[in-house]
């Protein structure tokens, strides 16, 4: 580690800034399926698992949940973790990658990749691409199968998760800047100008990339081309990632409006009017939209109204973006459980207390539920008759 002078800008004075040395060394190389091996109906390879972001499942892991494993983790996971083959892999904010194995919970490798890490990273082809909030280089990717930096470039910083397509890459930053980069080469090949920083991931659908800033401005841009092909001014700052299904985009903002508008032209479909805050994102399974908010509830709305079919009220803040799966609804709060609720009803089923506050979304992979506390443990939790079976078989 190292420590670098810097002079602030129009401020008297000098602040010591601390530069962690990029270290991958600690990291081991790991197997990645083969693409025809991979699900994308079950791993988790970006942000909400897919590029429209819907964050659910199609396996249901009823309670009651007993924990199977846990692994400390020193840093709040960014978003959620992800998972391909028989690895989790965790990015924390301060910079690092954990390798988890699958079966055991046991870390096969960690280290720094990066100083600071804002939103979950994107793996294609065994590439994690991620981008950085500080330090030089911004943008890079890390071949997991022999742990080298495959690319590495210097961007803007970055506050959102990258995303691929088609050969490139796609994220906003804090210079109000929009870009698209060659993916094997980091070479730019356009760039969209916005009218305020960029916190809010991108999704894309049918070669339209939305995203939103922090004045409530959501953009569509031309994913080839760049141009733009809408945008429309929201009420509130927009922190949230924009989630898509069938011909609709939803997002949320900090004023407390949830929005659902037509992907393609931009076009209001409903808004609803919450009390508390959009720092989370929506999930959305058989056309229904989960969400929750800085007032701690939990609200599931049709897709196609906006109509509320129930509230449910957790004891603290929910930023993280709930799970939906056939039966259930997984949700992690602040007030530091886990909730598991009928997905239809909203009545609560089960509850979990893990003794610090949940600030990372739920995601089910295989036959265990993951999820961390902040600064605390990633936990695998399964069904009781499932840990039963395990411990017998041991």
């Amino acid at each position: 580690m190292s420590v670098a002078l810097y002079k602030h800008p129009g401020k008297i004075g000098f602040i010591f800034l601390i530069a962690v040395l990029i270290n991958c060394s600690a990291l081991i190389p790991i197997q990645i399926p083969s693409n025809k091996d991979i699900s994308y109906e079950t791993d988790w390879l970006t942000l909400g698992r897919n590029n429209q972001h819907t964050h659910y499942s199609t396996v249901n892991i009823g309670p009651p949940l007993e924990i199977i494993w846990k692994t400390r983790m020193k840093s709040v996971v960014t978003d959620h973790p992800l998972a391909i083959g028989d690895n989790i892999l965790a990015t924390t904010a301060s910079g690092q990658l954990y390798q988890v194995q699958y079966e055991t919970g046991k870390v096969q490798g960690s280290g720094t990749i990066g100083p600071a890490i804002d939103h979950v990273p994107t793996i294609h082809d065994g590439i994690l691409y991620t981008g950085f909030s500080l330090g030089e280089n911004t943008i890079i990717g890390l071949d997991l199968t022999n742990t080298k930096k495959e690319l590495s470039r210097k961007y803007p910083h970055t506050n959102t998760t990258p995303i691929y397509w088609d050969k490139k890459l796609y994220f906003g930053t804090n210079q109000a800047t929009f870009l698209c980069i060659n993916a094997q080469s980091g070479d730019k090949i356009w760039e969209f100008k916005t009218k305020a920083p960029i916190q809010s991931s991108p999704a894309i659908i049918e070669q339209h990339v939305i995203f939103g800033d922090d004045q409530g401005w959501l953009y569509a841009l031309d994913a080839t081309s760049g141009l733009k092909l809408w945008d429309k001014e929201l009420q509130g700052s927009i922190f949230s990632h924009p989630v898509i299904d069938d011909s609709l985009v939803f997002i949320g903002t900090l004023d407390g409006y949830l929005y659902a508008l037509e992907y393609y032209n931009g076009k209001r479909k409903w808004r609803q009017k919450f009390s508390g805050a959009f720092y989370g994102s929506p999930s959305v399974y058989n056309d229904v939209i989960y969400i929750g908010n800085n007032n701690h509830n939990v609200t599931a709305l049709r897709e196609t109204s906006g109509e509320i079919l129930w509230t449910f009220a957790t004891d603290g803040i929910v930023n993280t973006v709930p799970l939906p799966s056939p039966d259930y609804l997984y949700v992690s709060s602040w007030d530091e459980h886990l909730y598991v609720l009928n997905r239809s009803s909203g009545k609560l089923l089960f509850k979990m207390d893990l003794d610090k506050p949940l600030k990372s979304s739920p995601i089910i992979y295989r036959d265990v539920l993951l999820v961390q506390t902040a600064n605390g443990h990633l936990y695998a939790l399964a069904n009781g008759k499932y840990a039963e079976r395990r411990r017998e078989n041991k």
